[in-house]
């Protein structure tokens, strides 16, 4: 759901009803205090929606199938409000399309219109949640290997072969024998692009599942984004600026109307999920930015289209839902066809040529880096580099002509949202910035105890995580990796809760680590060595002087102990001066 900043909406501000009058620029509006009747000048990151009471839904809870049918059912009703003329031959054609009334699809269409998410039409029945494991987890495995092994080859097997297949080897293996439905069911879940590629063929495959519209073009803002990664040419320190961390990766979104550039993310891990989750954050809301320099990066809004490339971290189940909870389409970039992400990859190598005029750039190669020493003349911490990448991306990028467009890309962007009259049209604002948020946030499945939530060895709670805590059935804890100080639990109810953190590691003041050289550690470990030796003389000693004392024979010595010699006596352990070993060379004991 989006928030259309046009005169007469009423939202909240820092906690206080507003109407909104008008646009004063690309990052304020002009707005009228509802309860003292002032005319105050208020920040676009500083508005959200008021509130109210909708029951939302952990996108992960919902079933693949019924989340594929509201999607589905989704576009339908975004298609007749479109239509100017929606008829009643028109609802009854989608209601028989998805097996229900008419009237039943006139209130899902007004529960939609209200709020026009996709949870929204999912149907979730009482009871366990349909797709429910209930096989034991080694058949489940049986069954996922006999698919992969007798059904995704070139010779096409039915899937009677595979159902039984899978039987057979649960009766040759002593487990229980998987039922029909239960191997079907499993096999049309993975039915899709891959068994296609397996069974048809790559050429085949690729006739059925890629798209070939013949170049990339978007006419507005926010109607097309890119995102990529790269491993910036640069070295970083640590933040005490003692050991030099690494490269950081730069997880980067370009519009591809205006060429701006509208999202980015930078850490030292490499990219994943969660990159592209936070950098979609990044784009999707006011940046921070703002409040400290008015106006130096103005670009938000919800995207209409995500293209991705093919990698891994790109298919995630939190950046799909994520997407299309929001009615945000993810497309992947196809293999092979470079024209698809030819602007975002010259955006990236314009930035790295921008990175090379920092101390401790690694340039493209090691032939252009010849004997410059990289490291020993790294100077920028992460949060250092940060900030510089986002001045140069404001501040020179966006400031300077842009070659296809005939203007900077700064220019481009505001002259799309200037009306006729020399006006600023905001675009729409993301009424709940917390809940976009955790729709695109990682999760980790946990249980309710009594201790609180424990992850990332750390403890978290809240007074109204108490009705959990009789349960046996796990949670999604939502979490940011940037920010331990909170994570975030849906209950059955729908309500979302903050729940803090209470103990653990992320209550340190530091996790940062220190790393010994090589001559402290071989100093520690000559100690470690030294100390086996001594407790070993010990145990022995005490072992014959108690024999010896009982009245029995010395015990025979293994040719170990014979070439080692008699043990000292313990005067001489525990007054022996001690010599610092000769080298630090340290033996690996196995």
């Amino acid at each position: 759901m989006s928030i259309v900043l046009s005169p007469g909406t009423v939202c909240v501000a820092k906690g206080r009803l507003i109407e909104i009058d008008g646009a004063d620029s690309l990052t304020h509006v002009c707005a009228r205090d509802m309860a003292t009747g002032e005319m105050v000048r208020v920040a676009v990151t500083h508005i959200e929606a008021a509130p109210t009471r909708p029951v939302a839904l952990d996108l992960g809870a919902i079933p693949e199938l019924e989340w594929k049918r509201s999607v589905a059912l989704a576009k339908e009703l975004d298609s007749l409000a479109k239509t100017e003329h929606c008829t009643g031959h028109d609802l009854e054609q989608v209601a028989r399309r998805y097996g229900i009334g008419k009237r039943q699809l006139q209130r899902i269409r007004a529960k939609y219109i209200n709020n026009p998410r996709t949870t929204t039409l999912a149907r979730i029945p009482a009871g366990p949640p349909v797709g429910l494991n209930r096989l034991d987890p080694r058949v489940d495995a049986l069954i996922r290997h006999a698919i992969a092994k007798h059904y995704m080859r070139r010779e096409k097997p039915p899937k009677e072969y595979v159902v039984l297949r899978a039987q057979a080897m649960a009766r040759r293996l002593g487990l229980a024998t998987p039922s029909r439905k239960a191997v079907l069911i499993r096999l049309n879940r993975e039915i899709g692009r891959a068994t296609d590629l397996a069974r048809e063929g790559g050429i085949a495959a690729r006739r059925m599942w890629q798209a070939r519209p013949g170049g990339l073009f978007a006419s507005r803002p926010l109607d097309l984004v890119q995102i990529d990664h790269t491993p910036a040419d640069v070295m970083i320190l640590s933040d005490d600026r003692l050991t030099v961390r690494g490269r950081p990766w730069v997880t980067v979104a370009i519009d591809v109307a205006t060429r701006c550039v509208v999202g980015m993310y930078i850490a030292m891990h490499a990219p994943s999920a969660v990159s592209v989750s936070l950098c979609i954050e990044h784009l999707a809301l006011p940046k921070p930015d703002t409040s400290n320099e008015e106006g130096i990066w103005p670009m938000y809004g919800k995207p209409k289209t995500i293209l991705v490339d093919n990698g891994k971290d790109f298919r995630s189940m939190a950046l799909t839902r994520g997407c299309e909870e929001h009615q945000i389409e993810l497309r992947w970039r196809p293999v092979r066809t470079p024209e698809y992400g030819g602007h975002i990859e010259r955006l990236i190598g314009t930035l790295m040529k921008i990175a090379h005029l920092l101390p401790g750039t690694t340039f493209s190669n090691i032939k252009e880096r010849g004997s410059y020493d990289s490291e020993g003349k790294a100077r920028l911490t992460l949060s250092e580099f940060q900030s510089w990448m986002a001045q140069k991306v404001c501040r020179f990028y966006h400031q300077r002509k842009h070659r296809a467009l005939g203007m900077p890309p700064i220019i481009a962007w505001e002259r799309a949202f200037t009306d006729s009259a020399g006006n600023y049209v905001s675009p729409p604002l993301i009424a709940k910035p917390l809940e976009f948020r955790i729709d695109f946030l990682p999760f980790e499945i946990r249980r309710v105890r009594r201790t609180g939530i424990e992850l990332n060895s750390s403890r978290y709670w809240h007074e109204d995580l108490s009705s959990m805590l009789r349960s046996d059935t796990p949670v999604r804890v939502k979490y940011d990796p940037r920010d331990p100080s909170a994570v975030w639990v849906r209950r059955d109810d729908g309500l979302l809760i903050t729940v803090p953190l209470i103990g653990g590691r992320a209550t340190g003041t530091s996790c940062v680590l220190h790393r010994l050289d090589a001559a402290t550690q071989a100093r520690l470990d000559a100690e470690t060595d030294r100390g086996l030796e001594l407790t070993d003389s010990i145990e022995e000693g005490a072992q014959v002087s108690t024999l010896r004392a009982r009245g029995r024979a010395r015990p025979k010595k293994t040719k170990e102990a014979s070439d080692q010699g008699h043990p000292e006596p313990l005067s001489t352990i525990h007054h022996a001066p001690y010599k610092k070993p000769p080298s630090a060379k340290i033996e690996e004991w196995t």
